[in-house]
């Protein structure tokens, strides 16, 4: 018999495209999977919607609840998760059909702990977009560190063995759109190994309402996240610290600045990178220069 697979997607006010991520799970080629959608106080017609499906098929279990975050509503899939295998969904993302075939087929072949995939980027419409993010195999903490590694790391393109999740806690309820990388990093921390497949088999959706687009949380989420690997003693040495703080710095500067509309509070990023690792400041002057 197949292996179970769990599947948790967390949903919150995301009508207009819930059902077509539930529909992109019921028409995987993969069919041995169990689907726990945790509703976290959505107040659209999200219920609705999520009672439908789950009246529909007995793989579904609908879990309603108040709002409490991203991180927490996972956590309370993966709470009642019967699956070897768990993976997220988020509620506008969308799978290829062979998605947990593939994936699952991954970890029979390897001795990895985590996968994840490339995937196609998708408009409102679910029209691709033309770019594909990529990734590589053997990830190390550094490479997330550094932000610089070739990967992407959001939760619907993830498989894991549910061994990794019980072991890290699961995803830290302090964390919302940093918590994907937060995951990896502990499950590298605790010694697990993560690899690749060189295929796009989601898409993940471009939209106004990305939870990504809001600068004061990258913001936040990304300078605790640091901050908790700072003090889990996860940079290698003082002057690896220094330059990945900077790095991280510069790309608040340049948030604040284009997207967030505050240019004072993306100059002080901007000097606090420098003050933080004044080697940075040749990359600035570089970055300029090719802007030119």
């Amino acid at each position: 018999m197949k292996t179970l697979v769990s599947i948790i997607i967390p949903c919150y006010n995301a009508k207009k495209y819930i059902a077509e991520t539930i529909e992109s799970v019921i028409n995987q080629s993969y069919s041995n999977w169990e689907l726990i959608i945790v509703n976290d106080g959505s107040t659209d017609n999200s219920a609705t919607i999520l009672n439908q499906f789950s009246e529909k098929d007995n793989r579904i279990q609908l879990i309603n609840k108040s709002n409490s975050g991203v991180s927490d509503t996972r956590n309370k899939g993966l709470e009642v998760a019967n699956g070897e295998f768990i993976t997220f969904l988020d509620a506008d993302d969308v799978w290829h059909i062979t998605n947990l075939e593939k994936k699952v087929k991954f970890f029979t072949s390897t001795d990895y702990d985590v996968v994840y995939s490339y995937c196609q980027m998708i408009d409102e419409q679910s029209k691709p977009i033309d770019r594909i993010l990529k990734g590589e195999n053997n990830l190390k903490i550094a490479d997330f560190l550094s932000l610089k590694a070739n990967y992407n790391t959001a939760p619907s393109g993830i498989v894991f063995k549910k061994e990794v999740l019980y072991k890290i806690g699961g995803f830290d309820v302090n964390l919302s759109n940093n918590a994907d990388q937060d995951v990896l990093i502990q499950s590298l921390a605790n010694g697990f190994k993560i690899g690749v497949i060189s295929e796009a088999l989601w898409n993940y959706r471009i939209h106004p309402e990305n939870m990504s687009k809001n600068v004061d949380l990258l913001e936040k989420d990304s300078i605790y996240l640091f901050r908790k690997c700072e003090k889990q003693q996860l940079f290698h040495s003082y002057w690896f610290k220094q330059q990945c703080f900077s790095n991280l710095y510069l790309i608040l500067a340049g948030s604040w600045w284009k997207n967030g509309n505050n240019k004072l509070r993306g100059l002080y990023f901007l000097l606090l990178a420098i003050v933080t690792y004044p080697a940075s400041i040749a990359l600035i002057f570089k970055k300029i220069v090719n802007e030119k």
